[in-house]
């Protein structure tokens, strides 16, 4: 019988950081919940690796981490003023799960530290 991988995420972003001294420094700490059984109920004993998928909201993702120890990554270079998604999958060597539920974020613009007006 052939079990299905099903991830579910339970918070795709569950701590977001994001430096506010320049737009290249943007930067999302991505961390979720690691399944622990297929979608039959069998429990999981095999090792997981996991793809982690970025792209701009409404745009086609790209896989930009596969992490194997742990379940967080941090994506660095995020753009202000843009809006990004991201999406996990999940894989025992032999198959691969379908994408989680996406999670979005927005980046602000910096916000000036200081303002000067001059009155003449």
């Amino acid at each position: 019988m052939k079990r299905t991988l099903s991830i579910l995420i339970l918070a795709l972003l569950s701590s977001l950081a994001v430096a506010q001294n320049a737009a290249a420094a943007n930067q999302a700490v991505i961390s979720f919940s690691a399944p622990t059984t297929y979608t039959d109920g069998t429990p999981i004993t095999a090792a997981l690796s996991y793809g982690v998928w970025q792209g701009l909201s409404g745009a086609v993702k790209t896989k930009v981490a596969t992490i194997t120890t742990t379940t967080s990554t941090i994506t660095t270079g995020l753009l202000s003023g843009k809006t990004y998604c991201w999406q996990v999958d999940a894989s025992d060597g032999a198959q691969t799960s379908a994408l989680s539920n996406e999670a979005c974020k927005t980046f602000a613009p910096p916000v000036p530290s200081t303002v000067t007006i001059t009155v003449q």
